[in-house]
């Protein structure tokens, strides 16, 4: 391909995409950001809390009154004393971030713990009839009109490059919907078992844990592949229980793990020769029957049937993700993915 017939291909993928986002209704663009993993973690995020500084203020004074009172000692002891507690970059991240916002630096601790163990999803990793990878996930939450005010989609590069590239919330370190370019992509939806805050306190206080989105950031960053990315995430002990929904580059790539602190209870895979070209996960065991007063599943599995292999696109799955129930008044915000192809991944804040 020649280097004029090149730009033009791009140019028109740019407006292609430009297009398809503008025509969503009800919808809206999250602001774009650009984290630079060759600043001091101190530095990284100082851009984007100060664009939503008054916003993710308001926010972290939310979220803390979720934190039962007997709690705070221990948080306030890990804020303290978080290096210890917390890797790098990870507390030096939050300390920049509670500098930038003249808050405590508990305060942030507390909200970036809460934001791990809050979030009830959906995901759908799927493979069309070409075996190209998809995966489409909405993000729900409580509070959801004030976290659609601080969505944003983040490019994380090093050397000027993008590594990996994630939709999140303003003030919040991990991450819990994001892409490693030509690699994989990964989502994560709550496990609820047992005390989820308890558990993650405890967990951070055994320095051989980790929280849950700090590890699907470390997966993002320092694997290259999906069967390395499915083996860290599987294999790390983790503060709390999660779903981990994972799509690859090549055909069968996809799967959801069921993991326990310590190790999957389960890894369910993609086979479309099997019929399973789609894998539905939202925030109960997939063997399970989903309970009546939350059951998403169901209707997300109906709109994939409906839809059809040889008929996933962006678009359409945009529409799966918009069937009722699927798409409720606690959805923050839509994400499509592919990672073969990075430039597919749209993000839409819900309105």
């Amino acid at each position: 391909m020649n280097v004029v017939k090149e730009i033009w291909v791009i140019l028109s993928l740019v407006v292609l995409g430009s297009v398809l986002i503008s025509a969503q209704p009800g919808t809206r663009l999250p602001k774009s950001y650009i984290v630079d993993l060759d600043l001091p973690p101190e530095q990284r995020w100082q851009k984007v809390v100060l664009d939503y500084k008054d916003m993710v203020s308001d926010v972290h004074k939310i979220l803390i009154t979720y934190i039962p009172e007997e709690i705070l000692p221990y948080v306030e002891l890990i804020a303290t004393d978080l290096d210890n507690y917390i890797a790098q970059p990870y507390a030096g991240e939050m300390r920049g971030i509670a500098s930038v916002m003249n808050i405590s630096l508990g305060d942030v601790v507390m909200a970036n713990l809460i934001y791990d163990v809050s979030a009830f999803c959906t995901s759908i990793v799927s493979q069309d009839i070409n075996g190209q990878i998809w995966h489409s996930r909405n993000l729900d939450y409580s509070f959801t009109d004030i976290l659609k005010n601080i969505t944003v989609a983040i490019d994380f590069q090093h050397g000027g490059q993008t590594v990996y590239s994630i939709i999140t919330y303003a003030g919040y370190v991990g991450v819990l919907s994001g892409q490693r370019h030509n690699a994989f992509t990964i989502t994560v939806d709550e496990r609820d078992q047992g005390a989820l805050i308890w558990n993650l306190i405890i967990g951070i206080l055994d320095s051989n844990t980790i929280p849950v989105s700090f590890l699907v950031r470390d997966t993002l960053s320092l694997d290259t592949n999906f069967t390395s990315a499915i083996d860290r995430l599987s294999y790390t002990t983790t503060a709390a229980d999660v779903y981990f929904i994972v799509g690859g580059v090549k055909p069968g790539e996809g799967a959801v793990i069921s993991k326990g602190r310590f190790a999957p209870d389960d890894t369910w895979m993609l086979s479309a020769k099997d019929g399973r070209w789609f894998l539905v996960e939202t925030n109960y065991d997939h063997w399970l029957p989903p309970p009546p007063s939350d059951n998403r599943r169901d209707p997300a599995i109906s709109a994939m049937k409906s839809l059809g292999q040889k008929n996933i696109t962006v678009e359409n799955l945009f529409n799966v993700m918009s069937t009722p129930k699927v798409l409720n008044s606690r959805t923050t915000y839509t994400v499509i993915m592919s990672a073969v192809k990075p430039l597919v991944m749209k993000c839409w804040i819900r309105e």
